[in-house]
Protein backbone atom coordinates (compact mmCIF):
# COMPACT_ATOMS: atom_id res chain seq x y z
CA UNK A 1 0.00 0.00 0.00
CA UNK A 2 1.24 3.48 -0.77
CA UNK A 3 2.05 6.02 1.93
CA UNK A 4 -0.65 8.29 0.53
CA UNK A 5 -3.27 5.56 0.85
CA UNK A 6 -2.16 4.73 4.39
CA UNK A 7 -2.53 8.39 5.40
CA UNK A 8 -5.88 8.60 3.59
CA UNK A 9 -7.17 5.68 5.66
CA UNK A 10 -5.82 7.24 8.86
CA UNK A 11 -7.47 10.58 8.05
CA UNK A 12 -10.61 8.64 7.09
CA UNK A 13 -10.70 9.63 3.44
CA UNK A 14 -11.94 6.97 1.04
CA UNK A 15 -8.85 5.45 -0.55
CA UNK A 16 -10.67 5.15 -3.89
CA UNK A 17 -11.49 8.88 -3.88
CA UNK A 18 -8.68 10.97 -5.35
CA UNK A 19 -10.15 14.47 -5.12
CA UNK A 20 -8.08 15.28 -2.01
CA UNK A 21 -4.86 13.56 -3.09
CA UNK A 22 -3.10 16.78 -4.11
CA UNK A 23 -4.00 18.51 -0.88
CA UNK A 24 -2.99 15.54 1.27
CA UNK A 25 0.29 15.16 -0.61
CA UNK A 26 1.10 18.82 0.09
CA UNK A 27 0.38 18.29 3.81
CA UNK A 28 2.37 15.03 3.87
CA UNK A 29 5.38 16.50 2.07
CA UNK A 30 5.29 19.65 4.16
CA UNK A 31 5.43 17.41 7.22
CA UNK A 32 8.24 15.36 5.70
CA UNK A 33 10.19 18.55 5.05
CA UNK A 34 9.76 19.46 8.72
CA UNK A 35 10.95 15.99 9.77
CA UNK A 36 13.96 16.27 7.45
CA UNK A 37 14.93 19.63 8.99
CA UNK A 38 14.83 17.84 12.35
CA UNK A 39 17.24 15.12 11.22
CA UNK A 40 14.76 12.36 10.36
CA UNK A 41 15.90 10.65 7.12
CA UNK A 42 12.58 10.41 5.28
CA UNK A 43 12.07 11.32 1.64
CA UNK A 44 9.16 13.11 0.02
CA UNK A 45 6.33 11.02 -1.36
CA UNK A 46 4.21 10.97 -4.49
CA UNK A 47 0.96 9.17 -5.23
CA UNK A 48 2.73 5.84 -5.72
CA UNK A 49 5.48 5.95 -3.04
CA UNK A 50 5.49 2.90 -0.79
CA UNK A 51 6.90 2.53 2.72
CA UNK A 52 9.96 0.70 1.41
CA UNK A 53 11.09 4.06 -0.05
CA UNK A 54 12.07 5.04 3.49
CA UNK A 55 15.00 2.64 3.50
CA UNK A 56 16.92 4.52 6.21
CA UNK A 57 14.05 4.18 8.69
CA UNK A 58 13.73 1.12 10.91
CA UNK A 59 10.49 -0.81 10.34
CA UNK A 60 9.26 -0.13 13.89
CA UNK A 61 9.82 3.61 13.44
CA UNK A 62 7.84 3.83 10.20
CA UNK A 63 4.64 3.49 12.25
CA UNK A 64 5.70 6.43 14.42
CA UNK A 65 6.37 8.53 11.33
CA UNK A 66 2.99 7.56 9.88
CA UNK A 67 1.33 8.48 13.19
CA UNK A 68 3.11 11.85 13.17
CA UNK A 69 2.11 12.52 9.55
CA UNK A 70 -1.47 11.47 10.30
CA UNK A 71 -1.76 13.91 13.20
CA UNK A 72 -0.20 16.72 11.17
CA UNK A 73 -2.50 16.04 8.22
CA UNK A 74 -5.67 15.67 10.28
CA UNK A 75 -4.82 18.88 12.11
CA UNK A 76 -4.76 20.73 8.78
CA UNK A 77 -7.25 18.69 6.79
CA UNK A 78 -10.09 18.49 9.32
CA UNK A 79 -11.28 22.09 9.53
CA UNK A 80 -13.75 21.17 12.30
CA UNK A 81 -10.76 20.93 14.63
CA UNK A 82 -10.15 24.64 14.16
CA UNK A 83 -13.50 25.46 15.73
CA UNK A 84 -13.66 22.45 18.04
CA UNK A 85 -12.19 21.70 21.40
CA UNK A 86 -8.98 23.47 22.32
CA UNK A 87 -8.10 20.38 24.34
CA UNK A 88 -8.06 18.26 21.18
CA UNK A 89 -5.72 20.65 19.41
CA UNK A 90 -3.45 20.79 22.46
CA UNK A 91 -3.39 16.99 22.60
CA UNK A 92 -2.48 16.78 18.89
CA UNK A 93 0.31 19.34 19.35
CA UNK A 94 1.60 17.43 22.37
CA UNK A 95 1.57 14.11 20.50
CA UNK A 96 3.35 15.66 17.51
CA UNK A 97 6.05 16.97 19.83
CA UNK A 98 6.41 13.67 21.71
CA UNK A 99 6.71 11.60 18.54
CA UNK A 100 9.20 14.06 17.05
CA UNK A 101 11.41 13.91 20.16
CA UNK A 102 11.31 10.11 20.09
CA UNK A 103 12.36 10.06 16.44
CA UNK A 104 15.07 12.66 16.99
CA UNK A 105 16.49 10.60 19.86
CA UNK A 106 16.87 7.69 17.45
CA UNK A 107 17.98 9.37 14.22
CA UNK A 108 19.72 12.68 14.92
CA UNK A 109 23.44 12.12 14.64
CA UNK A 110 22.95 8.55 13.38
CA UNK A 111 23.51 9.30 9.69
Amino acid sequence: MTILNIIKEMVEVDVEEDIFDGQLLRYINSGISYLQRNGIPVSEVSTDTELKAWADIEEVDKESILDWLHLRCVQRFDKSLMTGSKTTMEWIDSELTNILYQLKAIYVGKT
